[in-house]
């Protein structure tokens, strides 16, 4: 039972969720029997928010089978459904284990929020000391060279290979998609190299000095633990 939950995304505003395949899968019962009890008490479950579903369609290649319907349940409603499905020992065990891993996905969520909360600051205070800098007063793309050495330095690879490997939308900015643990380390270096803008020095200094150190957090080359796709 390494993974029941799951994250309808990768950001920082992402929900965890389970399905009712996991449920099924984990409790002794079927797909058929499982999306039926949701079915039946589909009301009472949305009293704990909308529900939602995707269809999952059969391996490329397979024979027979056709797409079916996998509903997503947040914590509630899987906590409500398998008390209705009954307290087998090991529906009983299913449900302690999603309590738990609900518990820690939240946890991490939070860590996660609060770090993002935190770079934000960092990186308004470092705006603010580039635009005060006469090293980089000529420097239309100074914060943009600077960001990329930064992410560099702090986990290992440049903004651009993050956003491939982390699949992050081009809109949406990378710092929602780190970790607690990488945050922390961008943010460190943030302010690190904002007070190496305030003793004068410029780009290639700057990058001389945070080479010493070496890599703060080497970025993880697994994507978060996501929304399962059909």
């Amino acid at each position: 039972m390494n993974e029941l939950v799951f994250l309808t995304d990768g950001s920082v505003n992402a929900e965890p969720y389970t399905t009712g395949d996991i449920i099924a899968k984990y409790a002794g019962l079927t797909h058929h029997g499982v999306n039926a009890k949701i079915e039946t008490f589909k009301k009472d479950l949305e009293d704990f928010g909308g529900l939602v579903y995707f269809m999952h369609k059969p391996p490329k290649g397979s024979k027979g089978g056709r797409p079916r319907k996998v509903w997503r349940l947040n914590d509630q409603q899987a906590t409500t459904l398998i008390t209705l499905i009954g307290n087998s020992r090991q529906i009983v065990f299913l449900k302690k284990a999603l309590v738990k891993q609900f518990y820690a996905m939240k946890e991490e969520l939070i860590a996660r929020r609060v770090a993002f909360k935190f770079g934000k600051q960092s990186s308004k205070g470092l705006n603010d000391v580039i635009a005060n800098s006469d090293a980089f007063e000529d420097d239309s793309h100074a914060y943009s060279n600077l960001n990329r050495l930064m992410y560099k330095q702090a986990l290992g690879m440049n903004t651009a290979q993050i956003k491939k490997l982390r699949g992050i939308p081009e809109h949406q900015a990378i710092t929602e998609y780190l970790t607690a643990d990488e945050t922390a380390a961008l943010s460190k270096v943030k302010s690190q190299t904002s007070v190496l803008i305030e003793l004068g020095m410029d780009y290639k200094q700057i990058k001389a000095t945070l080479a010493n150190q070496g890599i703060i957090y080497q970025i993880k080359l697994e994507k978060p633990q996501q929304a399962i796709t059909g």
